[in-house]
């Protein structure tokens, strides 16, 4: 018997409007003062296939999604948003003279950042329902960059470019643009992302290579370092308890990491069979979304302090014909965000191929 979910979707059924619920083993654990679980089920959902490029990037605590997606007949590739519910994608257009952007994060009033071209450079602009796409900032006599992330209050960061190389920035309404500088013997740096205390994480060049860095408004860019024996790391997310998510690189391949001030830099591991992870998003629960490699392919993973890094796709059942392969966010109920493929895609994937045809948000049961 061919599985449901394929019978609906060859059927050509809005797949958006399916919902299947998926008993899952329960991970649960608590360490004093903060309590942390992972849901015993989850509804997931189909974005609307798209015809060509569809890639989600953030989620909101709403469930809204934001990314970029192509549509055909001239209006090419958007910046994207996804309503939580329908999940119907709503195009947010482009800047003046331009054929291209992508959103990057998305806030919990809707406000959305990313890049856009204008025919001669790609720069920021700051989405609002209101005002639709403004341009956004650039550090003085930069002509480029792009906005990466926005948090609750609307503060937003990213990084600038021009004749003076790129800087990563943090902007806010009523202080304006800030330069973050860069790390001791660095070239350039760029900002990622956010927490609604204003604690900036991106990656920084400095004199011993490429590193992860953490920013706060009391002090300089801090050099997050690597795991033992690598050259580099990226950030990629942090949550409001100041936790960074990123990937090492090095000799050995690559691994996830989540930084905390506490504990400082800790290896997640890989899926079993595989040699490289990235770790890609963080709840303010300090759960860690992100693909790893295994014996079976790149493999979407879930990572929590006591269950450690889990397979999501052993949280689903196989009936479903899906592959889960990159999970690119999960918001504070613990939606997730993954990108996937046909259940009977072969062979393996490597880890920075291009992002498989099909979007699923997974809503856990306890969020319902």
């Amino acid at each position: 018997m061919r599985p449901l979910f394929k019978q609906l979707r060859k059927a050509g059924m809005d797949m958006a409007r399916l919902v299947i619920a998926i008993l899952v083993v329960t991970v649960g654990f608590i360490v004093p003062g903060r309590t942390f679980g992972q849901a015993t089920g989850y509804t997931v959902l189909e974005l609307p296939a798209a015809i060509g490029d569809q890639v989600p990037y953030r989620l909101n605590n709403l469930g809204n999604i934001a990314g970029r997606a192509y549509k055909p007949l001239s209006v090419g590739t958007q910046a994207t948003i996804w309503s939580y519910g329908s999940l119907q994608s709503i195009l947010l257009g482009t800047l003046p003279g331009g054929d291209y952007s992508f959103a990057s994060d998305i806030n919990d009033a809707g406000e959305v950042v990313g890049a856009s071209n204008t025919g001669s450079s790609m720069v920021p602009f700051i989405w609002t329902a209101g005002g639709g796409m403004q341009r956004g900032p650039m550090l003085p006599g930069d002509n480029g960059g792009q906005a990466l992330g926005v948090n609750k209050y609307g503060h937003v960061v990213g990084y600038s470019s021009g004749l003076n190389g790129v800087r990563a920035f943090i902007w806010t309404q009523s202080n304006g643009i800030r330069s973050l500088g860069v790390l001791p013997g660095g070239s350039y740096s760029r900002a990622r992302g956010l927490n609604d205390l204003d604690e900036v994480m991106g990656t920084s060049a400095s004199s011993a290579g490429d590193r992860a860095f953490l920013w706060a408004a009391s002090g300089n860019l801090r050099n997050l370092g690597t795991l033992p024996g690598d050259t580099s790391s990226e950030a990629t997310a942090i949550n409001n308890a100041g936790d960074v998510v990123g990937y090492s690189k090095g000799p050995k391949g690559m691994r996830a990491f989540l930084w905390t001030g506490a504990a400082g830099m800790q290896d997640l591991g890989v899926l079993s069979g595989g040699n490289n992870s990235r770790a890609l998003d963080v709840n303010g629960l300090g759960v860690v979304v992100g693909t790893s490699t295994s014996s079976s392919g790149d493999r979407a993973f879930i990572w929590t302090q006591g269950g450690g890094m889990k397979d999501l796709n052993a949280t689903i059942s196989p009936n479903l014909g899906v592959l889960l392969v990159e999970a690119h966010a999960i918001n504070d109920k613990g939606e997730i965000v993954v990108m996937g493929a046909d259940g009977n895609t072969q062979g393996s994937q490597h880890v920075c191929a291009p992002a498989p045809k099909l979007t699923f948000l997974l809503i856990p049961a306890a969020a319902q």
